[in-house]
């Protein structure tokens, strides 16, 4: 089938040009991305076009390659920008050459993006592309997520990201460039076995290619069928997690199944900023059906599970959070809970479950000395706890209400207290429940 009608439908169905307005196109000079810049110059688009091309530093060739770009922008007359950088200098102590080109390349094109004010940003992935990442992923172990491979679309930081060939193989970008005299250059390090994905090109499809001839279409395929089962779990999981914000439920957690539950703590964590890496989704999911415990990663979050609740902090926020001023009815409680003072009126029945009605209102965790002032007289609070038998490992993490020094309520302790109200008095009823 013509490159033009596979790109053409590509973007039909897939909706990658909706709302565009400005498109940046991602050209390096080979045969994959000067076929995708000779398809966008020959059509009418309502918004406008802008060429970004990277020089890496890296070969002899890099020089050939930028002066071709261009050379071509000028006669399609469209605009180009040059960004030159040093992957060699500029790459961090944990990247590769690959991952630190990748890096400083989409840095290059969100910034122009920004500066063009262009909502779009078209990288020339193919077919084989995806077939290798596929197969990359799977020899590390990916999941279903990892297993989707390259997106056709898919939103980063404001700008929406988009492959217009993801279905078109590589021979027949070469083929479009014969047919339209597009000049294209030929990258030599595309051929160096020491780059994984090369010998993935070269030495693992080839053999699979012996097996089924058909195996780049075949590879695609499941990515496509992964990618839609994939788009329905993260709706799935955006809409449950449209209903909680700082902690989840547990019993509801657990009615989903296992690939809805990661979908979701993926997505809860990374609404946190933190990226689970696969052992910490398994830890995460064992803590789940343990139901109580907690977990830390990476010795900056702090991962707990109980009283039917999973929440999560960073671990220094934690130990700065154990106090509080409650100034109005509603408080939102670090752990996710709600604590709510419902206004009411002491009488003589009801007086002993309530507390005076008085704001501001601290909120914290014990801590040394602590007395409570109860009908039989004023005594340690640890000792208090300890006679109600709350086990010790729960007592520091029991909220109390207090006014100065003075406990006027305790999680998990009964009233009544000395500081009863009296009948007649306006009071509050304290509810501590779950969103």
């Amino acid at each position: 089938m013509p490159l033009d009608r596979i790109a053409r439908d590509t973007v039909a169905e897939e909706e990658l040009e909706a709302c565009c307005t400005g498109l940046i196109l991602a050209v390096s000079g080979g045969a994959d991305s000067m076929a995708m810049l000779r398809w966008y110059a020959s059509r009418t688009l309502p918004f406008p076009l802008t060429v970004a091309h990277v020089h890496h530093g890296l070969r002899a060739a890099s020089d050939e390659e930028e002066a071709l770009v261009r050379q071509i922008c000028e006669a399609y007359r469209i605009p180009c920008h040059v960004f030159h950088t040093r992957v060699r200098k500029e790459k961090r102590k944990d990247e590769t050459e690959e991952s630190a080109a990748r890096r400083l390349r989409y840095e290059f094109f969100r910034e122009l993006a920004k500066t063009q004010k262009a909502s779009h940003i078209a990288t020339a992935h193919t077919a084989d592309d995806q077939a290798e990442t596929v197969l990359l992923h799977l020899i590390h172990g990916a999941g279903p997520k990892g297993l989707c491979g390259i997106l056709p679309k898919r939103e980063e930081e404001g700008l929406t990201l988009i492959r217009p060939l993801i279905r078109c193989t590589a021979e027949e970008t070469r083929n479009y460039c014969a047919e339209q005299g597009v000049p294209y250059a030929t990258d030599e390090s595309n051929e160096d076995l020491r780059y994984t994905r090369n010998r993935i090109r070269h030495r693992i499809l080839p053999e699979l290619r012996r097996i089924n001839p058909k195996v780049t279409e075949a590879l695609n395929r499941t990515a496509s069928a992964l990618q839609k089962q994939q788009q329905a779990a993260e709706k799935r999981a955006a809409d449950f997690l449209k209903s909680y914000s700082h902690a989840l439920p547990l019993s509801a957690l657990r009615e989903l199944t296992e690939a809805d539950r990661t979908e979701v703590l993926r997505q809860w964590f990374a609404s946190f900023g933190k990226i689970l890496s696969a052992e910490q989704t398994k830890q995460a999911l064992h803590l789940l059906q343990k139901q109580e415990g907690t977990v830390e990663f990476d010795r900056r979050w702090i991962l707990h599970a109980g009283q039917n609740r999973l929440s999560l902090q960073e671990k220094e926020a934690a130990a700065k959070t154990s106090f509080f001023s409650v100034e109005e009815e509603r408080f939102l409680l670090p752990d996710g809970r709600i604590l709510r003072l419902i206004p009411t009126v002491a009488t003589e029945r009801n007086r002993d479950a309530l507390i005076p009605k008085t704001l501001p209102l601290t909120l914290r965790t014990r801590k040394n000395g602590d007395k409570i002032a109860t009908r039989a007289g004023t005594r340690p609070l640890a000792k208090h706890m300890m006679e109600r038998k709350i086990p010790a490992e729960k007592r520091n993490g029991l909220w109390l209400l207090t006014r100065g020094e003075e406990i006027l309520w305790c999680e998990g302790l009964p009233l009544p207290l000395k500081t009863a109200p009296k009948p007649g008095e306006e009071a509050y009823f304290v509810s501590l429940s779950a969103e």
